[in-house]
């Protein structure tokens, strides 16, 4: 043994003193406790708390509290006692708490992370042990707790107003939580901004857009609290269709928060590991959401909602098919050690695996679903479970029904979905073809599709623009190319009578070449088959397993 370690076992570091007062145990169970939580949180609350932005957004938000406070009361006079201003004095503290939970919180959240990936000092954190998902959860954590700290601020200024008169509580809770949710969702799509461009470039571009995005958030906010404390009727809480409306609200908000967030986390994993399956199932849920509602509120009201459906679903499935198409064909060794290996799971869960052709199929397969429900016959089934009334058009009605065109709901569906088949399959093979020569960053596979549609939208609508003639007669076939106002007449106006025969003969037609163009591709990846683990990871990860997962010991010789 060297004179180091014998030295080094000769010293003893003293024991800490046991805790002696109450105070002194609670830090001791608060010390544990911090111990179990996200290190980015940490990180996160460390640096945000201590920032001259977090300091100065703090201190101006309550003088400008302080400040209406003063001036509202002023204004309102000794009649405050007696009048209902209540909203009136809520509003001004809403728009001082709003301002920073909607703008300089998401903000924050873009500017954090983008500054991390300039700086270089991201690539620091992923070599740890900790993955995109936790690194994004610690920094929407970080966001939740600042979030706290202004409400914390504003809130007894919140909990005044409802001393006055002509405010409920209900209204006050309703609109500080539909904010707080507002400002949440917008902070993981600034994560989903810092991901979207490369690493060592600056984000200006980005910045200003996300910027313009925010204060429009601020603006809708502002209006729709607005029309909550004017409305003279007041929050109906006695009414089903008020809890329908906001259990609607939640689940499109939990699909719509999913997406984004496995967007980012996606952008974030490396290309070895599979960074698309979680993304694909939550597409899958997201389509299911929309469907339940769109059914639901079609047998609950009539009408034509189904038309809202399909809108709904084209969006979602191009928004994703833009990253899924974008993916790389070549799988790793670690991604491939997951693949289905029967037939029957290669049928149905192909779909969920990593690739560009994997993900064009799957956002095929959603339209086509979509397509079915909007083939389904709501009038007969609504008649029959006596869901609703017939409607009172003009017109001889359908036998055992309302008034629902639904052969022109049918035909919208199949336009929109052969647009999709046609421009994401286009676009696929221009980023293969790039492909072969560079690497397509996440920006330029968004700048693809964009360059795409805006060539297929842009050029005949600025052709039928420019014609006097043309100009007057709205939409034409002039626009067959042009998806954007095409599906927005189908959707809104109805198939056009005059070029709903073309449609219908034309785009399945290029949908079938275009889908075939890219079949080569999809059988490549279909026929990729599952690689065994090597003996050291397959060792690695029983010892894992065992760490995790420790035999029990034994409690008697029975045992």
């Amino acid at each position: 043994m060297s004179t180091l370690d014998q030295s080094l076992r000769g010293t003893e570091l003293p024991e800490a003193a046991p805790p002696t007062t109450r105070w002194d145990r609670f830090e001791t169970v608060l010390t544990r406790f911090s111990e179990h939580l996200n290190p980015i949180l940490v990180k996160e609350a460390r640096q945000a708390l201590r920032s001259r932005q977090f300091t100065v957004t703090f201190f101006l938000m309550l003088a400008a509290g302080w400040g209406w406070s003063i001036l509202g009361l002023a204004i309102l006079g000794p009649g405050v006692y007696y009048s209902s201003d209540g909203p009136t004095m809520f509003y001004g503290y809403h728009v001082v708490l709003a301002f920073p939970l909607l703008v300089i919180v998401p903000y924050a959240a873009f500017h954090s992370l983008s500054a991390e990936r300039q700086d270089r000092t991201y690539e620091l954190v992923s070599i740890t042990s900790l993955d995109a998902r936790q690194i994004l959860s610690g920094k929407l954590c970080g966001i939740m707790l600042q979030m706290m700290i202004y409400l914390s601020a504003v809130f007894p200024c919140l909990a005044f107003t409802y001393l006055l008169r002509g405010l409920d509580i209900f209204t006050i809770i309703l609109a500080v939580v539909y904010t707080c949710f507002m400002s949440l969702g917008l902070s993981v799509l600034g994560l989903l901004f810092a991901t979207l461009s490369p690493p060592r470039q600056r984000q200006i571009s980005q910045a200003v857009i996300f910027a313009v995005a925010l204060f429009g958030g601020f603006w809708i906010n502002m209006s729709m609290v607005f029309g909550m404390l004017m409305d003279s009727r007041g929050i109906m809480v006695e009414s089903p269709e008020f809890w329908q409306a906001n259990l609607a609200a939640l689940t499109f908000y939990i699909s719509g928060f999913s997406l984004a967030f496995l967007t980012a986390r996606s952008q974030l994993t490396p290309v070895s590991q599979n960074r698309s399956t979680a993304l694909r199932v939550a597409l899958v849920g997201a389509q299911l959401v929309a469907v339940y509602w769109a059914a639901w509120a079609q047998l609950r009201w009539g009408g034509n909602v189904i038309f809202g459906l399909v809108f709904a679903s084209t969006v979602l499935w191009y928004y994703a098919g833009i990253f899924l198409t974008g993916e790389s064909g070549t799988l790793s060794p670690r991604v491939k050690r997951d693949l289905p290996q029967t037939s029957l799971g290669r049928v149905f869960l192909a779909w969920f695996t990593p690739g560009p052709g994997t993900g064009y199929l799957l956002a095929v397969c959603g339209m086509i679903a979509m397509t079915l429900v909007a083939a389904l016959p709501f009038n007969e089934i609504a008649t029959q479970l006596r869901v609703v009334a017939p409607l009172a058009v003009p017109g001889p009605a359908p036998a055992g029904g309302f008034r629902l065109l639904r052969a022109d709901v049918l035909q919208a569906a199949i336009i929109a979905t052969c647009y999709v088949i046609i421009y994401l399959g286009i676009g696929k093979l221009i980023m293969a073809a790039i492909g072969r020569f560079t690497e397509l960053r996440p920006t330029a596979r968004v700048l693809v599709h964009f360059v795409l549609l805006l060539l297929g939208g842009g050029i005949p609508w600025t052709f039928q623009m420019s014609q006097p003639v043309l100009r007057s007669y709205g939409y034409t076939l002039w626009q067959i190319t042009n998806p954007v106002w095409t599906i927005w007449e189908c959707c809104y106006k109805g198939v056009p009578v005059g070029a709903g025969g073309v449609l219908g003969a034309v785009l399945p037609l290029a949908a079938l070449v275009v889908l075939g163009l890219n079949m080569p591709s999809l059988t490549d990846e279909l026929t990729q088959v599952r690689v065994p683990k090597p003996p050291r990871v397959a060792e690695e990860d029983a010892a894992l397993a065992a760490l995790k997962n420790p035999a029990p010991a034994r409690s008697s010789p029975w045992d």
